[in-house]
Protein backbone atom coordinates (compact mmCIF):
# COMPACT_ATOMS: atom_id res chain seq x y z
CA UNK A 1 0.00 0.00 0.00
CA UNK A 2 1.14 3.09 -1.15
CA UNK A 3 1.86 6.01 1.59
CA UNK A 4 0.85 9.76 1.08
CA UNK A 5 2.36 11.83 -1.34
CA UNK A 6 4.08 8.45 -3.40
CA UNK A 7 3.41 7.82 -7.06
CA UNK A 8 4.77 5.06 -9.11
CA UNK A 9 4.90 7.09 -12.05
CA UNK A 10 8.53 6.36 -13.37
CA UNK A 11 9.92 9.53 -12.40
CA UNK A 12 13.44 10.22 -11.41
CA UNK A 13 14.42 10.90 -7.86
CA UNK A 14 17.07 12.35 -6.64
CA UNK A 15 18.49 10.86 -3.25
CA UNK A 16 20.37 13.38 -1.26
CA UNK A 17 20.63 11.54 1.99
CA UNK A 18 20.41 9.14 4.49
CA UNK A 19 20.01 9.19 8.24
CA UNK A 20 19.85 6.53 10.72
CA UNK A 21 19.19 5.48 14.30
CA UNK A 22 21.77 3.31 14.59
CA UNK A 23 24.48 1.80 17.72
CA UNK A 24 26.68 -0.99 17.55
CA UNK A 25 30.71 -2.31 17.80
CA UNK A 26 32.75 0.69 17.19
CA UNK A 27 35.73 -0.90 16.08
CA UNK A 28 33.52 -1.58 12.95
CA UNK A 29 33.00 0.90 10.06
CA UNK A 30 29.04 0.67 8.40
CA UNK A 31 29.15 0.33 4.75
CA UNK A 32 26.08 1.65 3.24
CA UNK A 33 25.06 1.28 -0.99
CA UNK A 34 22.68 2.73 -2.59
CA UNK A 35 21.66 0.86 -6.11
CA UNK A 36 19.60 1.28 -8.73
CA UNK A 37 17.11 -1.12 -10.40
CA UNK A 38 18.64 -4.73 -11.16
CA UNK A 39 21.72 -2.97 -9.13
CA UNK A 40 23.00 -1.42 -13.02
CA UNK A 41 23.82 1.74 -10.94
CA UNK A 42 25.38 1.85 -7.91
CA UNK A 43 27.17 4.42 -5.27
CA UNK A 44 29.16 3.60 -2.04
CA UNK A 45 28.42 5.90 0.96
CA UNK A 46 31.07 7.22 3.19
CA UNK A 47 31.52 4.85 6.03
CA UNK A 48 29.78 5.57 8.99
CA UNK A 49 31.62 5.45 12.59
CA UNK A 50 29.55 3.29 14.93
CA UNK A 51 29.20 3.54 19.23
CA UNK A 52 27.77 0.98 21.71
CA UNK A 53 25.26 4.29 23.10
CA UNK A 54 24.80 7.43 21.45
CA UNK A 55 22.54 10.71 21.24
CA UNK A 56 23.55 11.17 17.46
CA UNK A 57 21.66 10.23 13.98
CA UNK A 58 24.49 10.62 11.05
CA UNK A 59 23.50 12.03 7.96
CA UNK A 60 25.76 10.38 5.09
CA UNK A 61 25.23 12.47 1.87
CA UNK A 62 24.46 10.87 -1.11
CA UNK A 63 23.87 12.50 -4.54
CA UNK A 64 22.81 9.64 -6.49
CA UNK A 65 19.85 10.06 -9.23
CA UNK A 66 17.89 6.83 -10.74
CA UNK A 67 14.20 6.04 -10.50
CA UNK A 68 13.99 3.94 -8.16
CA UNK A 69 16.63 2.69 -5.23
CA UNK A 70 17.22 0.23 -2.49
CA UNK A 71 19.58 0.92 0.51
CA UNK A 72 21.82 -2.14 1.16
CA UNK A 73 23.98 -1.70 4.68
CA UNK A 74 26.08 -3.98 6.14
CA UNK A 75 29.83 -4.33 7.89
CA UNK A 76 32.62 -6.16 6.28
CA UNK A 77 34.45 -7.87 9.70
CA UNK A 78 32.93 -11.66 10.61
CA UNK A 79 30.47 -11.08 13.85
CA UNK A 80 30.31 -7.68 13.84
CA UNK A 81 27.25 -6.40 15.28
CA UNK A 82 24.60 -2.77 14.68
CA UNK A 83 21.61 -2.23 15.60
CA UNK A 84 18.88 0.09 13.64
CA UNK A 85 15.94 1.40 14.60
CA UNK A 86 14.98 4.39 12.29
CA UNK A 87 16.00 5.02 8.99
CA UNK A 88 14.78 8.15 6.91
CA UNK A 89 15.78 8.47 2.96
CA UNK A 90 15.77 11.98 1.60
CA UNK A 91 14.70 12.15 -1.87
CA UNK A 92 13.01 14.58 -4.28
CA UNK A 93 11.75 13.94 -8.34
CA UNK A 94 13.58 16.14 -10.27
CA UNK A 95 12.66 14.70 -13.69
CA UNK A 96 9.46 13.35 -14.79
CA UNK A 97 11.17 10.38 -16.34
CA UNK A 98 14.27 9.64 -19.31
CA UNK A 99 13.57 10.93 -22.87
CA UNK A 100 11.45 9.30 -24.72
Amino acid sequence: MAGRGQNNTGELLHFAATRMRVTGEPTVPLRQYLRSLDSVRWVELPNTTLAWATNREPTTLANFIEQRSQLEIRVTAFGGYFSISKIVVFNKPVATGYPQ
